[in-house]
């Protein structure tokens, strides 16, 4: 990092679950002050008010709201995970568009269906098909 601060989004979860893969070309990281800072190529610079939570939850909101989509990353990530935390993520957050999407995209990335209910109501809601997602 440029300056001191602490990993947020994908350059969170890649040290916090040690993955391995390629580097996203911009990284994010959360700093204490709110002053201006010039584009940096190799980082995106965040005040403390974007902070997310310190943990999978925190990091994967954070990193598909400001970084856009990583599917070879969120795979690898999901290999680790397996998928309780993500059945935990959606059965607290049932409605919740992050959750579902990353439900979704957990579902898709690794073609395999977590054990949960039908998404029936809500945005984005979809009925799984026989043999799949």
């Amino acid at each position: 990092m440029p300056e001191p601060g602490i990993p947020a989004g994908y350059a969170s979860l890649i040290e916090r679950w040690d993955l391995d893969v390629p580097i996203p070309r911009r990284l994010a990281f959360v700093v204490n002050d709110r002053k201006k800072r010039p584009p940096d190529p190799a980082w995106q610079i965040f005040s403390e008010r974007y902070r997310p939570d310190s943990n999978l939850r925190g990091d994967l909101t954070f990193a598909l709201k400001y970084e856009g989509l990583d599917l070879a990353l969120l795979k690898r990530l999901f290999l680790k995970t397996g998928p309780k935390p993500i059945e935990e993520w959606v059965r607290s957050e049932p409605t919740g568009a992050y959750a579902r999407r990353i439900w979704f995209l957990y579902e898709w990335l690794l073609g395999e269906s977590l054990d949960l209910p039908h998404a029936t109501s809500g945005a984005g809601s979809y009925q799984r098909t026989a043999g799949g997602s």
